[in-house]
């Protein structure tokens, strides 16, 4: 398979040799913004951070308010995580957990019932896989903390990751006033599977999470990200994100060509176009790249033909 380098190269050298040179350099593409802006991609945000260099190599609309829907979560799971609870210990849902997360009335929630009890291991299983309410509120409640400080805390852990255009208000991400961006969310993604903990359940397809108390609430989940059996492309974390207010939104920490990229979409009208268009974007991003060396250094594409340089 031709690497994106050397594909780009020649697209550009067939521009080159079919259009005038002054119809060239106005078809030729300089950014990966205007790589991306050919594509035609239909979410409403995004942005691409290649996270060795730190540079935002694509982006739209990156600093626009959305609201996150469950990618609220993993805010949750790193605030949880400062807290250094104890794996082991069980937690019991309540109702209040189960209202939380409007389980029953279309929340994405594991099955349980008050009193059900699971281990705070299983539940940031259930937290990332199957993107489930009841287990976000549970784990956020096992702090100890009140709903007014886990706000507080997500709100200071997102500002601390850069995250300075996101403000949240629970830990579900069922309420449509929480606010990111995508532009802030590519450093809460990278923070997010930065930790080997959370990298590791990400990677799973399915787990068998099991009761503490009451064999009949032990349950398999699955992951709610499809990219994991993508043969095309490897994905090291990801967490979907859907209310009504926001459409499907879809973040994810990739590895291609030897380098990780966070890769944000928001706003998809479907989720399976959330998948596509990440993994148009990862290419892109390895297109924008490639790009950029041969712009630097137009010898490398065009030093045979002193007439056909860039400047």
């Amino acid at each position: 398979m031709l690497s994106f380098k050397i594909k780009l190269a020649l697209t550009i050298a067939v521009l080159a040799l079919s259009l005038p040179l002054p119809a060239f350099a106005l078809q030729l593409p300089v950014s990966g913004n205007e790589l991306a802006s050919m594509a035609n991609l239909s979410a409403q945000a995004y942005a691409v951070k290649n996270i060795k260099t730190g540079q935002v190599l694509i982006s739209k609309n990156s600093d626009m308010p959305w609201p996150p829907a469950s990618l609220t979560k993993l805010v949750t799971a790193l605030v949880v995580l400062d807290t250094k609870p104890k794996l082991a210990k069980t937690v019991a849902i309540t109702r209040q957990d189960q209202n939380l997360g409007a389980c029953g009335a279309g929340g994405a929630c594991i099955l349980a019932k008050p009193g059900v009890k699971f281990t705070i291991d299983g539940l940031f299983h259930a937290l990332l896989l199957p993107s489930a309410n009841n287990a976000a509120s549970a784990l956020a409640r096992s702090t100890g903390l009140s709903a007014e400080e886990f706000a507080k805390r997500m709100n200071e852990k997102a500002a601390s990751l850069g995250a300075t255009h996101s403000h949240f208000n629970e830990p579900t991400g069922m309420d449509p006033a929480n606010v990111t961006t995508a532009g802030d969310y590519v450093n809460i993604i990278q923070a997010a599977f930065a930790n080997n903990y959370l990298r590791n359940i990400a990677g799973l397809q399915t787990y068998y999470l099991r009761s503490a108390n009451n064999w009949r609430y032990s349950q398999t989940i699955k992951n709610t990200n499809k990219l994991l059996a993508d043969a095309d492309i490897k994905v090291i974390g990801a967490k979907t994100g859907y209310l009504d207010e926001s459409q499907y939104n879809f973040a994810s920490l990739l590895r291609a060509s030897g380098q990780e990229f966070a890769v944000v979409v928001l706003g998809e009208q479907h989720l399976y176009t959330a998948f596509a268009e990440t993994k148009l974007l990862s290419g892109l991003a390895q297109e924008a790249q490639a790009l950029a060396m041969l712009l630097r250094q137009p010898g490398m594409l065009f030093g045979m033909n002193p007439l056909l340089t860039i400047n």
